[in-house]
């Protein structure tokens, strides 16, 4: 028995056949793998057929993707070359004459020293300290639950993702039956190119109150008029990496075409421009900076224009302390203002507004008023923008456009597109662009523009010696953004459509998009692998969409359903809230894109409501005061959020002592939030009282109207009322 025992186990897996053919499977017999096997051959009419393992055909469509990626890349490197204004002759010579991609890209690479392979789109340090001291400033930020929320109970949006994360599933429940009101959702797989190993005790701080990412010294030269020689040497070495080799040189004699008419100093406006080009492009970017660049550089009207280089500059000036940055020299608040006013001027003069710099200029004004809090002209500028795009038909492909210009219209009507979701999402309306028109597609993928370095560039220029060098990712980043803003269009709709009441099912269908979004964003945009502020902005935008959608809903439950709108706007809000951190400790909220406030001002009022109804305490709600204190240089519209906070504060009794300065008396308050017609502000809150929610408890009354918004004139959903209401899926919550 025992030798038996032995022989068997002796036995190797050659004597075994690794896959039966199927007619041995299902009689359970040996079968000896050839082809036909003897069982089979030596029977009548049976055929002999042998299926692909589960394994070997999963290995083959991985092969496949990674086969399909790298033809992928090929192709667009080789397209890249074409639209180039250098390359394209000679790349078209070797296409015509049958020489292979590989053969072209070779000889496009020869001199190149950079490995341009996707792999390659990755954070680098120069010191292990570096790489440390970046991981605790974003440790609770690459911790937020992904899936961003849990179904049930409020969880901790930034404990330990671990305990949070649900297993890939690799399914997605249909929203419309009886059993689907629990979404499920994959979680992305951890598959980080940056190895995170914090050490708090290693890293020392390189100033106190200072950022991680970069050594700024607003004391000593941050608001000088004639910087020092040291600082003027950092400043050229930071724009010619922001803005390229061509520009950053002030002193090339053939280089002193300013386009504008406020200042003849070169280096102020590249300077101007490097900032823009750091901390708001390329989110709502209307332009290609590419094209533009070179067309500044060259004096060329066709993608620059004096209109478009004002309103940039009025853009980039809110990033800047200089005193040439500002109208008055004494008043910070002027900054950009004589820039915005020479904009103005131009686009009053000009007789024919269809032209895609003119599109592009108004979508930079846009941005720029929304951060000072002029939201009137904010809206003013964007629904132009997006209205002019449509007309000049830049939603539609072009047969027989050149691929510059083509390139240069999708970036503008996608721009203008991303501004008017915003926008809308945030004041709940229907958006300009019509719902179910087709567009054009994003803007084709440079590898050499996504593998450009992303530096950290302020007032004192880029630092000699930097802590990290990050891919900028800009055509990534831009198209991720674009597929959010298209979810948001979806979602707009679903919510403000006259005569189209809300549901829970298309509340959790849109919801189920945004998730599909999440799980679906690039390796290389995921937190953690690039946090560039472009990046956090994305995320931030995320988390402030979905709070958008159920706040509507915050007093409602969902019949049926383990989702709570009350939870998931609260996590939202935190999420917001950790992700806003982590930007701090990386580059201050000095630095921050223009909506930035509008998403710290809803979370705030978020955790305002759960403080309010006894669910968390008061860090969250004071934090949200200090960081709009913090970005009010920056932001006009940070400002007024501190008010609106504290007048809803008083309006919903709830007096909890806020820290802010200033004389707020409940006067003060009540006049600044008070609507008028001579003021362009939109958030007003006081209002008439029958038509503000009157408190922020739960439904009292059924006839009451469970919808919940802060500000009157804001669009509401349509949703059924009184006995109607369950049948639409949602029921008054009794929390």
């Amino acid at each position: 028995m025992e030798d038996y025992a032995a022989s068997k186990r002796r036995r190797g897996l050659g004597v075994v056949t690794p896959n039966a053919c199927t007619e041995c499977r299902k009689k359970r017999a040996k079968c000896d793998g050839q082809a036909p096997c003897a069982r089979c051959a030596s029977q009548i009419g049976v055929k002999c057929v042998y299926e692909i393992p589960i394994r070997q055909s999963k290995e083959n469509m991985r092969m496949e993707i990674e086969q399909l990626k790298a033809q992928q890349f090929l192709n667009e490197r080789v397209l890249a070359a074409l639209m180039s204004s250098d390359k394209s002759e000679q790349v078209l010579d070797q296409l015509r004459s049958g020489e292979t991609l590989e053969a072209i890209l070779e000889n496009l690479d020869k001199g190149k020293s950079r490995d341009l392979t996707p792999g390659s789109l990755v954070t680098t340090y120069s010191q292990n300290s570096d790489q440390q001291a970046i991981g605790n400033a974003l440790q609770l930020a690459r911790s937020i639950v992904s899936p961003p929320y849990p179904t049930t109970g409020l969880g901790n949006a930034y404990g330990d993702a671990s305990q949070q994360t649900r297993q890939r599933s690799g399914l997605w429940p249909e929203t419309g039956g009886e059993d689907s009101m629990s979404i499920q959702v994959d979680a992305p797989q951890s598959n980080d190119m940056m190895k995170w190993s914090p050490d708090v005790s290693q890293v020392s701080p390189q100033q106190p109150g200072f950022p991680l990412v970069a050594t700024w010294h607003h004391q000593q030269s941050g608001s000088q008029s004639h910087p020092d020689a040291m600082t003027r040497a950092m400043r050229s070495k930071g724009r010619g990496t922001i803005l390229g080799d061509g520009l950053g040189n002030p002193q090339d004699p053939d280089y002193t075409e300013t386009w504008t008419a406020v200042t003849t100093d070169m280096a102020l406006v590249e300077h101007l421009m490097a900032l823009y080009f750091c901390w708001e492009y390329p989110t709502f970017a209307t332009l290609n900076k590419e094209h533009f660049l070179e067309d500044f550089r060259t004096a060329t009207p066709r993608y620059c224009s004096s209109l478009l280089v004002n309103a940039m500059l009025a853009a980039g000036c809110r990033f800047s302390s200089q005193v040439a940055a500002r109208k008055d020299p004494n008043d910070s608040s002027t900054a950009g203002d004589h820039f915005f006013a020479e904009a103005e001027r131009l686009l009053d003069q000009e007789k024919d507004h269809h032209r895609l710099t003119t599109i592009q200029a108004l979508g930079l004004m846009s941005i720029r008023e929304a951060s000072r809090g002029h939201c009137s002209k904010s809206l003013y500028y964007s629904g132009q923008s997006i209205r002019l795009a449509v007309e000049m038909g830049l939603h539609l492909e072009m047969q027989g456009d050149d691929p510059t210009n083509s390139s240069v219209r999708s970036a503008t009507f996608w721009g203008a597109f991303s501004l008017d979701q915003c926008w809308s999402l945030s004041i709940g309306r229907l958006p300009h662009y019509s719902h179910g028109m087709k567009s054009v597609a994003r803007p084709m993928t440079s590898p050499e523009v996504e593998a450009s370095p992303w530096i950290p560039y302020t007032d004192d220029g880029a630092p000699l010696e930097r802590n990290c060098t990050q891919p900028s990712n800009v055509w990534g980043v831009y198209k991720t953004f674009c597929d959010l803003s298209e979810i948001v269009h979806q979602s707009l709709y679903a919510l403000y459509t006259p005569g189209n009441h809300v549901t829970s099912k298309s509340l959790l269908r849109v919801y189920t998009q945004y998730l599909r979004w999440y799980d679906s964003i690039p390796e290389a945009l995921r937190l953690g692998h690039n946090f560039t502020p472009a990046v956090l902005f994305v995320h931030m935008y995320y988390h402030y969409a979905i709070l958008l959608l159920f706040r509507p809903f915050i007093k409602l439950d969902i019949v049926g359903s383990r989702i709570s709108p009350r939870d998931v706007c609260q996590q939202a809000a935190e999420a917001i809230s950790t992700l806003l951190n982590s930007y701090d400790q990386l580059y201050t909220l000095r630095r921050t894109p223009s909506f930035v406030p509008y998403f710290v001002l809803t979370s705030t009022i978020t955790h305002l409501v759960t403080f309010g109804n006894g669910r968390a305490t008061a860090e969250r709600l004071q934090q949200g005061m200090s960081i709009l204190k913090t970005m009010t240089p920056c932001h006009g519209f940070a400002e007024r959020s501190r008010r609106i906070i504290a007048f809803l504060n008083q309006h919903w009794h709830i007096n909890i002592p806020l820290k802010h300065d200033g004389n707020d008396e409940e006067e003060d308050l009540e006049a600044i939030c008070r609507p008028s017609t001579t003021s362009s502000n939109y958030w007003c809150p006081n209002a008439r009282f029958q038509d503000v929610v009157s408190g922020i408890g739960p439904v009292k009354v059924d006839d009451e109207n469970p919808l919940f918004w802060p500000f009157p004139f804001q669009g509401r959903p349509l949703l059924e009322v009184n006995t109607m209401l369950e049948q639409s899926g949602f029921k008054p919550s009794m929390d």
